[in-house]
């Protein structure tokens, strides 16, 4: 799987009651019904300031044409619980972003 050359974004919005924590980015699929699923990583690695989410698509039945595919993944956070978000790809990449704070 490859992502797209859109970067993934990371933001926390401290305006929101409770504070939510925005990753958005694309990633590369090959049907129109593919579905793209993001999760946090178990485990979640040594440095709690960073959140590790691992990027999956689960795969169809169809007409193949490669696009480009966003993903959003919203969580509630505390602060500036997080300083860096990275994301990580089936196919071993990843991709990391630093966390803006909004507020």
């Amino acid at each position: 799987m490859d992502s797209c050359s859109v970067g993934v974004a990371a933001q926390i919005n401290g305006k929101e009651q409770p504070n939510q924590l925005y990753v958005h980015g694309s990633v590369l699929v090959y049907s129109a019904i593919d579905e793209v699923a993001v999760l946090e990583a178990v485990p979640q690695g040594i440095n709690p300031k960073i959140l590790l989410l691992d990027v999956s698509v689960k795969r169809a039945a169809g007409p193949m044409k490669g696009t480009c595919r966003p993903f959003l993944f919203t969580k509630d956070v505390e602060g500036r619980q997080y300083d860096q978000v990275t994301v990580r790809f089936e196919d071993g990449t990843t991709s990391t972003a630093v966390v803006s704070f909004l507020g």
